[in-house]
C-alpha cells in the first residue's frame, strides 16, 4: 500500500521532538488519506510520486549540510576548512524555535565530530563571509527582513551593505529550498533598497528549486511548476472566495495558464496534476471556511499562506523537512484546529515556519 512506502519516507519526521502531537506510522498515513474520501488511493499514490525528491529526512540534511560546507570552503578558496570558518560568521538572528537555530546546531556538530572545529572559539575573530542558513525560501519575507536589518547596520562606523559592496565582505544564503517567485521578490527589495550591484555579489546556494515564476511570460514558459498551482477551470465557490479576499495585489498570477507547464515532470501526468491541485483546493477552501475569528489571518489561502497583499490561493509549496512543515504548503498537510475534524499529514512546530 502506497501508506507503507510513505511511511519509509517521512518516518523520522519530528522524531526527536518530544511535544509532537502525531505520530508518523502507516496508520496515521492513510487515516489522512482517508479525508479524501473515495481519492483516498489516489490521493497517496501521487504524493508517493514526487514525495522521494521534495522530502529532505535529517541524515539527508546533515549530509547535505557537510557538503555545503565543503562547497563554501572551496568557492572562497581556502586551503582547510578551519580556516574558512575562522573567516566566516554564520548568521543567528531568527527566534528559538525557527528552522535557523536547528540547522545552526547541525552545522556545529559537523564542525565539531568531522573537522574538530568549535565555531564559537572562534567568534572573536574578524570576518569577511557571512552565511544565512535556512531551510525554504517561499515568499521570502523572513530573509528579507533580516538582511535588511543587517544591511543597514554599521560594523566600525561603516554600513555593512558598504562593505558588502565594496567587496571587503561577502554575502551568501544558503537553502534546502527557494521558490523563484519568493527570491526574485526579495532580490528585487534588497536592490531596491542598497543597489542593484547587490544582485551580482549576492551568492545563493540550494539544493531544490521550486519554479513557480509565472508574472513574466519568457520565464513562465520554462517553468517546471513543482508546486500546487491550479488553472481556472474551477466552480464557483473557488471565485467566490477568491472574489472575497482582501487583497489589491493581483501582480501573481492567482492560476497557471492551462499550457504551463509545457512538460509535465513533477507529477505522475498533466491529469493527476490538474485532479490533485482541486482537490487540495477544494478540501482548503472547506477548512477556511470553519473560521469563526472575526479577525481571520488574511495570509492564510487554501493552499498555504502568502502575502497577504497577493490575491491568489496560496504558494502551494509541495517540500517538507524532518524538523516542521512550512505553512506556505496546502493546508491539507498541516491544518490541525480543535473542532475543525482535521488531521494533519505532518503536526505544526510552533504553527510553522
Amino acid at each position: 500500500m502506497s501508506s507503507g512506502k510513505i511511511y519509509e519516507i517521512i518516518k523520522d519526521y519530528q522524531h526527536d521532538y518530544e511535544q509532537r502531537k502525531f505520530e508518523i506510522t502507516s496508520d496515521h498515513i492513510q487515516k489522512w488519506g482517508n479525508q479524501f474520501g473515495e481519492n483516498s488511493d489516489f490521493v497517496l499514490s501521487e504524493l508517493l510520486h514526487f514525495l522521494p525528491d521534495v522530502y529532505i529526512s535529517k541524515e539527508k540534511a546533515k549530509n547535505l549540510l557537510r557538503q555545503r560546507l565543503v562547497d563554501f570552503q572551496e568557492f572562497y578558496k581556502y586551503s582547510t576548512m578551519v580556516e574558512f570558518i575562522t573567516n566566516t560568521h554564520l548568521f543567528d538572528l531568527q527566534k528559538p524555535e525557527k528552522s535557523q537555530g536547528e540547522i545552526l546546531e547541525i552545522i556545529d556538530d559537523i564542525l565539531q565530530s568531522e573537522f574538530l572545529i568549535n565555531y564559537k572559539d572562534l567568534e572573536h575573530h574578524p570576518k569577511k563571509h557571512f552565511i544565512y542558513f535556512d531551510d525554504i525560501l517561499a515568499t521570502g519575507g523572513t530573509i528579507f527582513r533580516d538582511f535588511k536589518k543587517w544591511l543597514d547596520s554599521e560594523e566600525n562606523g561603516i554600513k555593512q551593505s558598504v562593505s558588502v559592496l565594496n567587496k571587503t565582505k561577502t554575502l551568501a544564503i544558503s537553502l534546502f529550498c527557494y521558490h523563484q517567485l519568493g527570491y526574485s521578490n526579495i532580490e528585487w527589495q534588497l536592490m531596491k533598497h542598497t543597489d542593484d550591484k547587490l544582485k551580482k555579489l549576492l551568492v545563493v546556494r540550494s539544493n531544490y528549486v521550486i519554479e513557480n515564476h509565472l508574472k513574466t511570460k519568457w520565464i513562465a514558459e520554462k517553468q517546471r511548476l513543482n508546486c500546487a498551482y491550479p488553472m481556472d477551470d474551477q466552480p464557483k465557490e473557488v471565485f467566490d472566495y477568491l472574489n472575497s479576499l482582501d487583497a489589491e495585489n493581483d501582480s501573481v498570477p492567482a492560476f497557471r495558464n492551462k499550457n504551463y507547464p509545457k512538460e509535465e515532470t513533477f507529477f505522475s501526468n498533466p491529469e493527476n496534476r490538474i485532479k490533485l491541485e482541486n482537490l487540495f483546493l477544494e478540501k482548503g477552501i472547506q477548512l477556511l471556511k470553519k473560521v469563526k475569528t472575526e479577525n481571520p489571518d488574511k495570509r492564510k489561502r487554501p493552499l498555504g499562506d502568502t502575502v497577504k497583499s497577493h490575491k491568489t490561493l496560496g504558494v502551494g509549496t509541495l517540500f517538507f523537512t524532518w524538523r516542521n512543515i512550512s505553512n506556505t504548503c496546502p493546508l491539507v498537510f498541516w491544518w490541525d484546529v480543535p473542532g475543525h475534524e482535521w488531521t494533519p499529514l505532518f503536526c505544526l512546530k510552533n504553527r510553522g515556519n
